[in-house]
């Protein structure tokens, strides 16, 4: 006798396939008028890495320059009116820059530890990647974001235009903590001055 499941099991199977083969024609040329072209021509080839898709590359940053003459001074604003979701897409993550973005070589790269510590360290990129990581996610939010909201007149522009200077990604790294420990802080230490490349 032919149990509950096996009949559903069975039928299910039957109707998917019998719904195929009344729908799938026989080949591209018997294809309706109404036949989307995906469904008869190949779509675009692999790529080693993405990119937006054709329809989604009108949404970009916004591009404000900070100091007249210069061509890396300025910021890229997040155009947060086109988002969907809390992370932000690496490419649309907004930048504020005061010298051009500096080109950083991973094999050249050091982070200094120093001041009132037990033992001064220097950590290149490939011995900090033998700590563990944690993944977090938080947003950044440039103290200037908003500004032009402060003028005498509102500025009729877009929600990235005008607060754009804030994004949230997955940021990976080595706890601070870790690295400090291995330092030795001083318990007299009570401020951290953080430099960067830029």
């Amino acid at each position: 006798m032919l149990d509950r499941r096996a009949f559903l099991r069975g039928g299910a199977g039957a109707v998917a396939t019998g719904a195929f083969m009344a729908y799938a024609p026989s080949d591209a040329s018997a294809a309706s008028p109404e036949t989307p072209s995906g469904m008869t021509t190949p779509g675009a080839p692999l790529s080693p890495y993405g990119s937006p898709a054709t329809f989604e590359r009108e949404v970009t940053r916004t591009l404000i320059r900070s100091q007249p003459g210069t061509t890396g001074a300025g910021a890229s604003r997040s155009p947060l009116e086109a988002l969907e979701g809390m992370i932000t897409p690496s490419g649309l993550h907004f930048e504020r820059h005061h010298n051009g973005v500096p080109t950083i070589d991973p094999a050249q790269h050091q982070l200094l530890i120093h001041g009132l510590v037990a033992r001064p360290l220097i950590f290149t990129v490939a011995s900090l990647q033998r700590y563990p990581m944690e993944s977090r996610i938080h947003f950044l939010e440039c103290s200037g974001n908003s500004a032009l909201m402060y003028g005498a007149t509102p500025p009729t522009l877009t929600c990235g235009q005008t607060h754009g200077l804030v994004s949230c990604s997955e940021w990976t790294g080595v706890p601070l903590r870790l690295l400090l420990e291995e330092a030795g802080v001083d318990p007299r230490a009570d401020w951290v001055l953080a430099e960067g490349a830029d």
